[in-house]
């Protein structure tokens, strides 16, 4: 078996895959969840670059994060995002459908309704599609009520 090397300096990164978010639409302060996501994994390591990417590209200045322990594998209190440092807080009584992303002025936050990784696809994207809906002011719970109802209805 033949192994080919090539030195580190020639090789790419690879890419990102693209975060699966959804955000409502127009931003208001009425209603329970301001965008969906629908991670990869549950390891926030590996799926909150991308999602701040999203964030930091739509002129977010979004750096905390807290999150429902059990929900999550374990992570970091503080972890580097390109060259930002981003604080993460795990609670054990936040709601687990709940993701709440905080602005360094403390001025605003973000709660994103979280998709289970697992989750079937046409699921996930009905509750995307709900979430990020013109006008949804559901709460969480009954986001993924919908979706499962809207999902299991013909087209």
């Amino acid at each position: 078996m033949t192994t080919f090397f090539r030195p580190s300096s020639t090789l790419t990164p690879t890419p990102r895959p693209d975060a699966r978010v959804s955000f409502r639409q127009p931003v208001t302060e009425v209603g329970f969840v301001d965008a969906g996501w629908w991670p990869r994994s549950r390891d926030l390591r590996a799926e909150l670059p991308a999602l701040f990417d999203v964030l930091w590209t739509a002129c977010r200045d979004v750096d905390r994060v807290s999150y429902n322990l059990p929900f999550w594998e374990s992570a970091p209190r503080r972890m580097q995002v390109e060259e930002r440092i981003v604080r993460l807080r795990g609670l054990r009584g936040q709601d687990p459908l709940l993701l709440t992303l905080f602005d360094s002025s403390d001025d605003e936050h973000i709660d994103v309704l979280v998709i289970p990784p697992e989750a079937d696809a046409a699921f996930a994207e009905r509750v995307l599609e709900l979430a990020g809906g013109v006008g949804s002011v559901e709460p969480p719970g009954r986001i993924f009520e919908l979706a499962a109802a809207l999902v299991g209805k013909p087209s």
